[in-house]
Formats: C-alpha cells, sequence, structure tokens
C-alpha cells in the first residue's frame, strides 16, 4: 500500500476575516482589521490593520503571497 493511502495528505487551508469600519474624522476613512488561521485548530490571529480600499486589497494581497509561499506541512 502505497504512503498516501494510509495517510491522506491534508488539504492546505487558510482563513483570513476582515474586519471594516468608517472612522468619521480620518483622511482615509475606511479602516480595516486582518485575522487570519492558518491552522483551523489554534486560535486565530490579528495579521495587519489597514486604511483605505488600496491598503486593505495590498494586505489582503500579502497574506494570498504568505500562503502560497509558505512550506507544506
Amino acid at each position: 500500500m502505497s504512503p498516501s493511502r494510509d495517510r491522506p495528505v491534508p488539504e492546505r487551508t487558510g482563513v483570513l476575516v476582515i474586519r471594516v469600519w468608517l472612522e468619521q474624522d480620518a483622511p482615509a476613512s475606511l479602516r480595516a482589521r486582518l485575522i487570519q488561521a492558518t491552522d483551523l485548530g489554534e486560535a486565530p490571529t490579528t495579521l495587519a490593520t489597514a486604511a483605505g480600499v488600496a491598503g486593505v486589497r495590498d494586505a489582503v494581497e500579502a497574506w494570498l503571497e504568505r500562503f502560497l509561499d509558505a512550506p507544506e506541512r
């Protein structure tokens, strides 16, 4: 029997939650906090905060690149 049949390779899963809100007195009123979990058995951690649409987009893109570059377990 091959090792893959004995012990299937677990699927890589990442979770990214984006919490957004508006701050009226800020130059870029859109704010976001990105919370990640790279192991669904562990507590999520704050990854980044961002301001404005471009800042949130850049933070999400950076997270996706880190996820893709992460070594398989």
